[in-house]
This record gives C-alpha cells, structure tokens and sequence, in this order.
C-alpha cells in the first residue's frame, strides 16, 4: 500500500492492491478519493479509514494538472456537442407532424383542458404527455414545441448516464457515456422527434443507477425509489412494461450472490412497485381490448410456428447494434445499424472490459437489463418484418453507451503512462463518433424521411394561414406524397389560424359540380399536384377552379390550391 510519500502517489496515481473479485484502479485524470471510499465500502472500515483520512488532501492536491483539464474539457464538449446536435434546424428536421406525433398533440390538448385522461391510445401511456405539458406552455403549443419538449426530456437520459457511469466507476466514464449518447444518431433521432419514446431511456438509467446504489450501499431509500421509478414504465409504452421485473431480477442476482442486497431490499422494491401499479391495473381492467386484443395485444400473436419467430427475432434484435438495424425510415437512418462502425468496436471492447474478473461482480447491472430489455422486440412474433425495432429497443440505449464509453475508458487507464497521447487518441476518437453520427442523423436519416423531408403538411398550413380568416378550407383526397402526408391533422396542428385549423376533408368521387357550388364562400381546396382537377366530375362546370401549383423551396410540386368560385 503506498503512503502519500510513495513516488505513485506525487504522479497522482494511487495503487492499492485489492483481491481479485474488486479492482479500483487508481484514475491519473481525478476521482481518486471518491474510488477509495467506493473500495471501503468492499472492504473492513478498520483497513480503510485512517489511510483515507490521512491521504485525502495529499490526494486532492496531487492530481494531475491535466486531469482536471481532461474532466473539465469532457463536461464541456459533451454539453454542447448534444445541446448543438439537438437544437441545430429543429424547426425544419423532421418536418412533417405524422399521425404518432398528433396523438401526442392531442393528449396534451385534452390535459391542458383539464380533462385528466389516463387512457392509452395505440401503445402511447399517460405519464409523458403529463411530463411535458408544462414544457410545451412554455415553448408553444404546435410541433415545434412537441420537438422542444422532447429534447429536454432527453437531456434527462445523459443526466442518467452520467450519474449510472460514476456511480459504478468514476465521473470519467459518466462524462465518456454523455458524450457518446449525446451525439449518438439512435438517440438524437428520439431526441428530435416529438413522440413519447424518449422517456423509456430516461427511466432505464434513472432505475438502474438507484438499482446500482442499493447494491453498492444497501439504501433502503435507494430501493423504494428504484421500485417507483421503474413501475413508472407502466405509464409509458409497452417496451417498458419489462423495465420493474427487470429490476427484480437484477437485485435478485444479487441477493443470491450476497452482494449487497438483502431480503429487506427486495420486500421495500415489491410493496413500492405494487402500489405505484394500482392506477395501471385499474387501466387494463377499464380496458382490456387495447392490451390483449387490440393495438398491443396484436403485436404478440404469431403469423407462423412461434418458436421459429421467436428464434429470428431473437438474431435479428442480437444483429440490431452492430450488422442491420430497424428498416423503420423514421426511427433509424436507411436500415443502418443503431451504432456507428466505431462506437460498434468499442462496444465489444466494452463489454470485455465488464467481464473482468475484477469487474464481473458488477457486470449483471449492465448484462441482465442489456437482454431482457430487448424482449419487447423480440416479442413481437405477430409482424417480424418490424424486428428489430430501434423504438422497441431503446430502452437498452443508456447500457450501449456505457459499453461503448468504458471501451474508450478501459485503455485510458491500461495507458496511464502515456498521458498526453492517450487524451489525444481520446479526444480523436470521439470526433470521429461525431462526424459519423452526425452524417448518419442529416444526410442519411434526413434524406429517408418522407419526399426528402419535405414538409407538405407544414407547407400547407402556411398556405392557408396567409388566407383570410373567414376563408373554408378543404382539401381533397388528402395523403398523396410518400408515407401518405400530408396527414390532415398535421395540416390543422401545424397551423396557426383558424383556417388552417378548420380544415375538412372531401372524397373526389363526392365532389360534384353542385356539391362545389355548394361549398360556403370564401372557400378554398387543396388537391395533389399530379392530378389538373381535385375531382373528375369537375371536368363538366369549366371555370368554377382556377388552379394554381404550389412549389417546395427545392422545387419539388406540392399541392395544388384554387379558390372555389360561385355560380
């Protein structure tokens, strides 16, 4: 054991020989007090705590300048790396509210209503939409203030991995996790889209990081909140239904191993997550068609033998990170795998650094939920052609990262001796993760949106938010681009006046000459550009339309629009 007068410890490098079952290597770039008090709690307080005491400030006076420099820099480009790679163009990228996203809009509505609804609608829970209600008052009530709201949520989950990645190692793996889930294409596409799926991660790495606590603590404070926030999965989507029995077997592996866990832990962790599932109970029981029948209940009733779907999702889901990922245009970018090339690497050197002798003891927080969590898509034997999923698995994102991080962490340390070399190497690699994400997310992504991200929807809507506002609008046979936009009620959401807001539909084969005439006035219809007249019958009363064709900024043909003239 060196003294604060060993030779180690005037480097900043403090080695204290543990056995084989923990290993807390000494950090040349900070943290070292925080490791040293982590390793008391492994080993008996009488070995640890006057060296503790008597090391401290040598310790903290020891570190090396460029340490600090390095965690400083790291919190640094990490912040704005995921603050820029959110915010730049969120107005324009993605740029068509679809019909997911008007489900949101619509919830929120009836909450700002003081309706109070509780209801599922397709797979979407309550909890997100009551999460971000407030958020959207602030930032506005129209697509974009969907998108605002889901970027702060998301900034929840690097909060998350921050705090999971110093709890089980140093601040240095938290702050490499941040930066790597903030740039992460998988990630940011959630961030960016408006839609409720980005609160699953959040509670992944908030349940796993009080799961962690308890486990290295024994705080029985810990494990009630462990067991409330991962029950909260319940309100959110179907992919984080599993997340509390999860949990469960986690802090059972680890009551069987006797480490850390004890009876009482998992007594407070079942009578919590018992009674913060009551309002979901009374849910499926007001409810049952959605859940076992319906939307969800679908999902899990197999076109063929279920063993063999159950098997090619399995490798399908297992290939998802690194071979093919979800073929899904808007939640990943043209079939790509959800990582990057580099981060895929890194995640394998990940995952060899957590199998460790002297890491293993802790490997079951991160393995166990790596694999169960994945069940939700797997499970999806009804439609395999969706497996694998990227919004059905993202409640594995937070562990991926971490994988990926403590692949860059690990040679750091095994590298100490070349200080400035191995911070450059870092430094080099992380800018790599960024370019390639950040090409993955605008090029690749944006130009699979639909018609190349073109907005007809948006577009639309300002058309008619520059009409009078007594003008009618309607718009004829709707859904003619790519993916079927415009979506009316991306048209009437994404609208700012009354025109766009009133918006009706009409079927062409109903659109007659006298149906025309009989429209109120001002009127004005909305029709596909590929087509002279909205309707054929119209073809008899010339005169009634004078049509005009409405162009995107790129020059792609949008919609047509005529005022509907009176007899």
């Amino acid at each position: 054991m060196p003294l604060p007068n060993d030779p180690q410890v005037s480097k900043g490098e403090l080695h204290i020989p543990l056995d084989d079952d923990f290993d807390l290597p000494a950090s040349s770039v900070g943290g070292s007090v925080n490791r040293y008090e982590a390793a008391s709690e492994f080993m008996p307080r009488s070995i640890w705590t006057e060296r503790i005491l008597a090391m401290r400030s040598e310790v903290e006076r020891t570190v090396p300048i460029l340490g600090k420099w390095w965690l400083g820099s790291l919190a640094i480009i990490s912040t704005i790396a995921a603050l820029a790679l959110r915010l730049v163009a969120l107005d324009r990228l993605p740029g068509e509210m679809y019909g997911d996203i008007a489900i949101v809009y619509e919830y929120v509505a009836a909450i700002r209503a003081r309706q109070w609804p509780t209801y599922f609608v397709l797979s979407a829970g309550p909890l997100y939409h009551y999460l971000i209600t407030p958020l959207v008052s602030l930032a506005g009530f129209d697509f974009l203030g969907l998108k605002v709201a889901s970027v702060t949520v998301s900034l929840a989950v690097l909060a998350g991995l921050f705090a999971l990645g110093r709890e089980l190692v140093d601040p240095e793996l938290g702050l490499l996790a941040v930066f790597v889930g903030g740039v992460s294409s998988w990630l940011l596409i959630f961030s960016r889209l408006g839609n409720s799926q980005i609160l699953v991660p959040v509670l992944t790495a908030a349940a796993l990081y009080f799961c962690a606590r308890v486990v290295r603590r024994g705080s029985m404070r810990d494990a009630l909140l462990c067991g409330a926030i991962s029950t909260l999965g319940l309100y959110v989507y179907p992919q984080s239904f599993l997340l509390a029995p999860v949990i469960f077997v986690i802090l059972l592996w680890f009551y069987f191993t006797r480490q850390g866990v004890s009876r009482g832990h998992l007594i407070a962790f079942v009578s919590i997550s018992a009674l913060c599932a009551l309002l979901f109970v009374r849910i499926v029981i007001r409810d049952p068609h959605t859940f076992f029948h319906g939307y969800i209940g679908s999902k899990l009733a197999p076109e063929t033998g279920i063993a063999a779907t159950f098997l090619a999702n399995t490798l399908h889901s297992m290939l998802a990170l690194h071979v093919h990922g979800d073929s899904n245009f808007r939640s990943n970018p043209a079939s790509l795998p959800e990582l990057d090339p580099l981060s895929g690497l890194l995640f394998l050197l990940g995952l060899a650094f957590w199998l460790r002798p002297e890491r293993r003891h802790l490997s079951p927080l991160l393995l166990i939920p790596l694999l169960l969590l994945q069940l939700p898509s797997i499970l999806v034997l009804g439609f395999p052609q969706e497996v694998p999923s990227a919004s059905r698995m993202l409640a594995i994102a937070p562990l991926a990262y971490l994988l990926v991080a403590s692949g860059i962490w690990w040679p750091l340390h095994a590298l100490r001796r070349y200080l400035w070399q191995t911070h450059v190497a870092a430094l080099v690699v992380l800018l790599i993760i960024l370019v390639l994400n950040s090409y993955r997310y605008f090029t690749v992504y944006a130009d699979g949106l639909p018609d190349h991200n073109t907005p007809f929807g948006r577009l639309i809507a300002d058309y008619l938010d520059g009409l009078p506002a007594n003008t009618h609008a309607f718009i004829v046979d709707c859904c003619w681009g790519q993916a079927g936009q415009p979506e009316p009620k991306g048209i009437q959401y994404g609208g700012q006046t009354v025109v766009s807001h009133g918006l009706v539909e009409l079927h062409s084969l109903d659109l007659t000459c006298p149906r025309l005439q009989s429209l109120p006035q001002p009127s004005v219809l909305i029709w596909e550009p590929d087509v002279a007249l909205p309707a054929f019958a119209l073809g008899v009363c010339p005169g009634l339309l004078r049509p005009e064709t409405h162009m995107s900024a790129e020059g792609l043909p949008v919609f047509r629009s005529s005022a509907a003239s009176s007899p």
